[in-house]
Order: structure tokens, then C-alpha cells, then sequence
């Protein structure tokens, strides 16, 4: 094969819709296409006024299975399923109808996507790669389908703190297991029998792969990537103005991400350093849940909801710090952009943050849905600027050295020439054997 292998990256959902998942993917084919690779999104069309295809920063993106997808949300639960499984399959067929125009398949999300991008792998010989974004809550967590917000000081009992979206725990494979064993199974016997590499992007995640039976794949560590020439420090000292007084938090508004956490330990803030404030970028299902929470804890007045921001860097330099409450994570893209700018963070010790933050070096890490913690941590670094210029400095060099956009990338090039290399070896040493490919067996 002649030049770099094409590219079709394969995601569920896709900007318009913005997250972790999507963030990176766009950043990473992005950077592809810029040092001359082929690279393709392909995604589903969940909504009718998204065109089925056009270029966002440069990178083709390909939409299918709209009409089964758009206004699916109001449907019953059985017969959204079904149509998504009917989706599936459709992405299945236009990635079989397209392979003539890729050489690799590298697919956001270890999830149901795995079932009908193996089926294509196996039957075209094509390697796929996937990658993990989600473990989910830890193992033996308590966390129920149907959580309440953490109530602090407030009734308990009050219904506003009961969570009524559907909230996900079991991490990228979980609506795979939903479809049962039977689906698992064949899952399995596909990825064993093809070119497949598993990228996690956090090191708690090769428990995951452990816990579901999917250890014998090929698991490769290489972590979220960012853009360090968007993302980096300002000429003006944070701690030299008004900024050294405000936290900054980005982040999305459901139950994972603890902001229910992080408002009750405001709430104690508040009652201490007064004069501090916190902005919230982002929205999401809870949104009003905590603007009532942050009404009744009476902290309104020094909590501003930013709403969702187009410009993530000038939102960072509002601030002299940065949060992560978390619940749990996969490898926070927003805990990678507050270091990268030189604010100190104060995360909790979940996935991806316990790689990127050493406690007491370049950040601080409290225990997930501690409040208490996370205040006295926040605390501690809008009382000391001279400690929290240190972590600065010290975050912004670990994602210089660690994390940057070109080493991450680079690390995937490498990855992707080695997998197509192995799937020439592979025919080369069969043909030379006299013996001809195996058939898709149906």
C-alpha cells in the first residue's frame, strides 16, 4: 500500500452535539488532515437539520440513518432500541458499501459500535481500532439507575433532588451487555478473529477490559491529546488581579459530573471566603436542578451558569483555578485544558485525573462526592497564590511534555502504520502458504 492508511473514524454522536467523545475526535482527525492523512467522520444523524454531510474545521463528516434516528427521544424505550439496533445495522452496510475508501477503521467508543463495525472488519480484512472512552462508576459502586442529587444541608427528601434522566454506569460496553450474552458472546468471537486493537485512555481502564472478559485483546495505553497552541498560559499573572479570587468549572450538567458536589462544597466556600466566585460552563439534563440547588443553599449570588461557550480558553481565563468534581470519568478533556493554561486543578481521584494530577505537584485530588474535601482543597489554593502559581506551572508543563496534540497523534500514526502492516503481512504470508483467505463464514 502507498502513503499513510485512510481513515474513517466512526462515532455515535457528533457536533453539533459537543463532549468529551466528540471534542476529541474532531481535534484528532482534525490534525491528521492537516499533516496531509485521509480522514473521514462518519456519525449517525439524529437530528433532521444536520445536514448528511459537510466539512467542520476542515474534516469531512458523513451522517447516516436519519430517518430512523430524528425525534426518537419521544418514542418508547423498547422502540427506540429497536430503531437504533435498525441504525447499527445501516451503519454496518455504508461502511461495507465504503470500503474501497478506507484502510482502517478507528471507532470512537468502545460500545454496540463494536458489534457491526467487526462484522465489516471480518468480512473486509480491514483493522479496527477502537477506543475505550468510559469505564463507568467504579466496580461495586452504589450508585442506583435513579440517583438523587447530594443534599448537604437541605431536606433529603425534597423530589427536585431525584434525577430523572437516565443515567449511565456501566461505561462504553454497557448497552453492548443490555443486548444480552448471546450479543457479547458473538462480539467477542468476532474481535478474536480479526485485527483489532482496544485504546484506553486512562490506566483504571485495563480493569474494565479485565472485569468483561475482553482482556485478550490487544490493549494499547495512549491518552486524550490537546491542542497546546489553543491552550496555554496568558501573559497576565492570574493571581495578580481580580482573577485569584474566582474557580472555574467546564463541564457538561448530568449526575456524573458532580456539580451537585461541587456546589454543596461552595456552599462551605462561601460561609469562609466570601468574596470568591465560581462559574460553571456548560449545560446539560440537570441544569436546573442545581440553578434551584444553588438558590436554596443561598449561594446564587457568587455562582454564575455560564451556559455552554464556543471560546473554552477565555473562559479558563476568567479564573486563577480550576474543579473537576467528577463522579467518575474516562480521561477529563476539561481537566487537560484548565493545566495546559496554567491553572492548579482540584479533581477528584477518578479515571484519567489520577494520571494526569500528582497530588501535591501539579494539582490536588479528593475523594469522589467528598464536598467537604473539596472544599477545604479549593480552599487551600485560593488562600495560598504562591502554591497555586507552583501547581500552575508544574500542570502546565506535564500536558507540554505528556499530552500535547502532536505527541498523542503521533503516537496513533504510528499505531495505525503498524496495524495495516500487519494486515498485508498477514494476506502476504497466506498467499505465499498456497492457501486462499478465509470466508466470512454466515
Amino acid at each position: 500500500m502507498k502513503g499513510d492508511p485512510r481513515i474513517f473514524m466512526v462515532v455515535t454522536t457528533f457536533h453539533p452535539v459537543v463532549g468529551g467523545v466528540e471534542r476529541q475526535a474532531l481535534v484528532q482527525a482534525r490534525n491528521l488532515r492537516e499533516r496531509g492523512h485521509e480522514v473521514t467522520i462518519i456519525t449517525f444523524r439524529h437530528n433532521k437539520a444536520w445536514p448528511v454531510q459537510e466539512i467542520i474545521e476542515g474534516v469531512p463528516v458523513m451522517r447516516v440513518a436519519g430517518a430512523l434516528l430524528r425525534g426518537r427521544e419521544k418514542l418508547p424505550r423498547l422502540l427506540q432500541r429497536s430503531l437504533y439496533m435498525v441504525a447499527l445495522m445501516i451503519m454496518g452496510w455504508v461502511l461495507w458499501r465504503l470500503r474501497h475508501s478506507y484502510d482502517l477503521l478507528h471507532v470512537h467508543q468502545f460500545s454496540l459500535l463494536a458489534l457491526p463495525t467487526a462484522v465489516v472488519a471480518r468480512a473486509t480484512s480491514k483493522p479496527v481500532l477502537f477506543v475505550l472512552h468510559s469505564a463507568g462508576a467504579p466496580q461495586g459502586s452504589t450508585t442506583p439507575h435513579k440517583p438523587l442529587l447530594i443534599a448537604g444541608p437541605l431536606d433529603s427528601s425534597a423530589s427536585w433532588l431525584e434525577v430523572s434522566t437516565q443515567t449511565y454506569i456501566g461505561g462504553d460496553l454497557e448497552n453492548l451487555k443490555r443486548m444480552g450474552k448471546l450479543a457479547v458472546r458473538l462480539t467477542r468471537s468476532l474481535l478474536a478473529s480479526i485485527n483489532t486493537v482496544v485504546v484506553i485512555i486512562s490506566s483504571r481502564m485495563k480493569d474494565y477490559l479485565i472485569e468483561h472478559n475482553f482482556s485478550f485483546l490487544d490493549t494499547q495505553f495512549i491518552a486524550n491529546g490537546l491542542d497546546i497552541d489553543r491552550f496555554h498560559p496568558t501573559l497576565v499573572d492570574a493571581f495578580d488581579n481580580e482573577r485569584r479570587r474566582i474557580v472555574v468549572c467546564i463541564s457538561r450538567l448530568s449526575y456524573e459530573k458532580g456539580i451537585d458536589v461541587l456546589l454543596q462544597a461552595w456552599y462551605l466556600i462561601q460561609k469562609q471566603a466570601p468574596e470568591t466566585r465560581l462559574i460553571i460552563v456548560g449545560t446539560g439534563p440537570l441544569q436546573g436542578q442545581l440553578e434551584q440547588m444553588a438558590q436554596a443553599l443561598a449561594i446564587v449570588d457568587s455562582v454564575e451558569f455560564a451556559g455552554l461557550q464556543q471560546d473554552i480558553p477565555a473562559q479558563l481565563y476568567r479564573g486563577s483555578l480550576a474543579v473537576s468534581p467528577s463522579r467518575w470519568e474516562g480521561m477529563p478533556v476539561a481537566v487537560l485544558e484548565a493545566m495546559a493554561c496554567g491553572l492548579p486543578c482540584v479533581a477528584t481521584r477518578v479515571s484519567g485525573s489520577e494520571d494526569i494530577i500528582t497530588h501535591g505537584v501539579n494539582g490536588l485530588l479528593v475523594e469522589p462526592e467528598d464536598y467537604q474535601s473539596l472544599a477545604q482543597a479549593l480552599l487551600v489554593l485560593l488562600r495560598d497564590p504562591e502554591l497555586a502559581r507552583q501547581y500552575g506551572r508544574a500542570a502546565h508543563s506535564t500536558i507540554e511534555q505528556r499530552y500535547s496534540l502532536e505527541h498523542i497523534t503521533n503516537q496513533y500514526v504510528e499505531l495505525y502504520r503498524r496495524m495495516v502492516g500487519r494486515k498485508h503481512e498477514l494476506i502476504e504470508d497466506t498467499l505465499s502458504a498456497g492457501s486462499p483467505v478465509e470466508p466470512l463464514k454466515v
